[in-house]
C-alpha cells in the first residue's frame, strides 16, 4: 500500500452557490468524485477508500476465488465481512458489492458532517443539507430526486448497458437506496440481472413487486429504467428531470 500523500492527486474547486467543495480522486480501480466542505474530510475519507482497498487486497491475495466468485461467500473480517454479508443477502459474489464498501469505509472515515462519495456510480452519502442526485441513463436530460440530511444513505446503481461491472441483464439502471451500503450495491447487480432484454413494462413491474417482497427490510426503494420504463417499488423521493453534465461523471 502506497502512502496515501502518493495517490492523493485530487483537485477541489469551488461549486457556485453550494456549501461544499468537488474533489477527483482515483487509485487502481477506485475512481471517485468526492463532495466535501474542507481538504482535511476529503483526506480523511482518502484514507478510509485506501484502507478498505488495502484489506480487500490482502484478503484477495490469501484467498482468490473470493475476486472470481459470482456466488455468495462466507467470510467475517471488518471489511470484507460486510461484502459476504451482503453477497449472501443478495445471492451475488462478493465483489458485486465492493465499490459501495469502499466508499462506505470513506465516509466513515471522513468524520465529518457532510461527505460524499460517488465510487464509479455507487454513492454513499452523510449530509446535513439535502443533495440531488440524478441517474445517467445515457441521456442529458435524466430522472433525479431530492436526499435529505442523513447519517448514512447509499444510492447504488447496476447497468447491462453502461460502465464495466458485471451484468446479466439489460436495464438501462437498476438503482437500490438503503441505509446499508455494501447490501445496496448488491441487491442493485441481483435487481439489474432480472432484467431481460425483451421485458416490456408489466415484466419490470413484476420483477420489482418480488424484490420488495424478498428484500423490503433491507432497502427504501428500487428503481428500474429500461428504455422507456421507468418502475418502482417502495419509498421513492419525489422525482424531477435533471440536467446532467457528462464532464463531471464518475468514470473510468
Amino acid at each position: 500500500m502506497r502512502d496515501v500523500r502518493d495517490c492523493m492527486s485530487g483537485k477541489s474547486s469551488e461549486t457556485s452557490g453550494v456549501r461544499y467543495r468537488r474533489y477527483s480522486f482515483r487509485f487502481k480501480e477506485t475512481i471517485t468524485t468526492i463532495l466535501a466542505r474542507d481538504d482535511g474530510a476529503y483526506r480523511n475519507a482518502v484514507r478510509g477508500m485506501l484502507y478498505a482497498r488495502g484489506e480487500i487486497e490482502k484478503f484477495i491475495a490469501n484467498d482468490p476465488l473470493f475476486l472470481t466468485t459470482l456466488e455468495p461467500y462466507e467470510c467475517d473480517e471488518e471489511v470484507v465481512g460486510r461484502m459476504c454479508h451482503a453477497s449472501k443477502i443478495a445471492g451475488v459474489g462478493p465483489m458485486a458489492a465492493v465499490a459501495a464498501t469502499i466508499a462506505w469505509f470513506g465516509v466513515e472515515f471522513a468524520d465529518a458532517d457532510f461527505i460524499v462519495i460517488d465510487n464509479g456510480g455507487d454513492i454513499v452519502a452523510r449530509i446535513d443539507e439535502p443533495i440531488t442526485v440524478g441517474i445517467y441513463c445515457g441521456r442529458r436530460k435524466s430522472i433525479g430526486f431530492e436526499i435529505g440530511e442523513c447519517e448514512i444513505k447509499s444510492i447504488c446503481t447496476s447497468s447491462g448497458k453502461i460502465g464495466h461491472s458485471i451484468s446479466f441483464g439489460f436495464a438501462d439502471a437498476a438503482t437500490i437506496i438503503s441505509e446499508n451500503p455494501s447490501i445496496a450495491d448488491a441487491l442493485a447487480t441481483a435487481l439489474g440481472n432480472m432484467i431481460g432484454e425483451d421485458f416490456k413494462k408489466r415484466d419490470i413491474e413484476r420483477v420489482l413487486e418480488e424484490f420488495w417482497r424478498n428484500y423490503r427490510k433491507y432497502i427504501e426503494c428500487a428503481i428500474v429504467i429500461k428504455d422507456d420504463v421507468f418502475a418502482f417499488v417502495g419509498d421513492l423521493p419525489e422525482i424531477k428531470r435533471v440536467e446532467i453534465n457528462p464532464d463531471i461523471i464518475t468514470r473510468g
